[in-house]
């Protein structure tokens, strides 16, 4: 079984906490790292998340240039070493709900995401089990031309990390929170653009009657955390890097979950 220190992401990206949101979203495009971890004096203090830059940020219609870090990140953390495994993270991460540091000693040398711990589950001897119960059957969908703050504030909203852009009756594309930082406010354009400007048009799809493995295996296949899920030829569900953790974690209670 895969151990953190196999999987872990490497060469984090710290951050202070005194730090504009602004700088900080250029740092995390620099580096193509969209969860710094802040510190502060050598001591970790959280992580500054897509999700807090939407909620606190973007949903708010408050200029990241204007905030610092402390006032909207995440406040929380779980602590791995390096020596568990991919099944003992996904424990943490759901009693934490928060993404994991990696400490060897003191010495922060790694951070695991949901989509690390999916990755390390997409290369493990498991055969997987059917995926239907672990997704999300409520698929939420938005206009084309909705405006960008318009998205934002149903994301934000209803708490989830992403949006089916539909026009004229088909899907055309989906819309990520990761699309929100990225594309839309690393850019500083405007919230009344319309919001398939910035959303990501090339859809990968999933049959809903594959398995959990074949889940993550397309996800790190494709570096995405989030897949739809077709139906009898329609997009009824998603399943996320997530819904793959909690599967992880649920499935090790009942050692279901090949060794």
């Amino acid at each position: 079984m895969r151990i953190v220190r196999e999987f872990m992401s490497r060469n984090p990206l710290v951050i202070g906490p005194d730090i504009k949101v602004s700088k900080a979203v250029s740092l995390m495009k620099e580096r193509d790292i969209w969860s710094p971890v802040v510190v502060k004096g050598g001591e970790i203090l959280g992580f500054l998340t897509e999700r807090d830059i939407i909620a606190n940020i973007l949903s708010e219609g408050i200029d990241p240039y204007q905030v610092k870090v402390i006032d909207v990140m995440t406040r929380r953390y779980g602590v791995l070493n390096p020596d568990e495994t991919y099944v003992d993270a996904s424990k943490v991460m759901m009693k934490m709900k928060s993404r994991l540091v990696v400490l060897d000693g003191k010495e922060l040398i790694g951070v695991v995401t949901a989509a690390d711990i999916t990755r390390a589950y997409a290369e493990s001897e498991s055969t997987g089990p059917p995926l239907r119960k672990y997704a999300t059957w409520e698929v939420l969908k938005v206009k084309s031309t909705v405006s960008v703050r318009e998205a934002i504030s149903v994301m934000a909203g209803r708490r989830v990390g992403s949006l089916l852009i539909e026009e004229s009756g088909l899907i055309k594309g989906i819309f990520t929170e990761r699309d929100a930082v990225k594309r839309f406010l690393s850019g500083g354009c405007d919230l009344c653009d319309p919001v398939y400007k910035y959303a990501t048009e090339d859809l990968i799809v999933l049959d809903a009657n594959s398995t959990l493995l074949d889940a993550a295996k397309l996800m790190s296949e494709h570096k995405i955390k989030r897949v739809p899920l077709v139906d009898e030829g329609e997009i009824k569900g998603i399943i996320t890097a997530r819904d793959i953790v909690e599967a992880i974690w649920r499935i090790s209670t009942t050692e279901e979950l090949a060794p």
